[in-house]
């Protein structure tokens, strides 16, 4: 990954950390924060379904686009849960040193 596409994940954290407290009105992401953890959490699942079911069809671009509605929606989660990012990928790199 390049340092832009690094720190588009970054922004886009911080875009969802400041709808979760302005909750602004036509926001898909406010619609969610307000909905609460249970629909989020669905929301992921049904992603993650998604996301596998495209995984077993030949085009690319439907695992792609499947995946990044994922990541979106873990990103919701983490943003949701008060969870940094950086703390999901400072265990990454912990467990890659195993």
């Amino acid at each position: 990954m390049s340092k832009d596409e690094i720190q588009f994940l970054y922004d886009l954290e911080r875009l969802l950390i400041e709808r979760k407290k302005e909750l602004p009105k036509g926001s898909y992401s406010t619609r969610l924060f307000k909905k609460g953890i249970d629909k989020i959490a669905q929301k992921v699942g049904e992603e993650a379904v998604e996301t596998i079911i495209a995984s077993k069809n030949k085009k690319d671009s439907e695992v792609v686009n499947e995946t990044a509605d994922l990541f979106y929606h873990i990103l919701v989660l983490l943003v949701e849960r008060d969870i940094p990012l950086d703390t999901v990928i400072q265990e990454m790199m912990l467990r890659s040193k195993k």
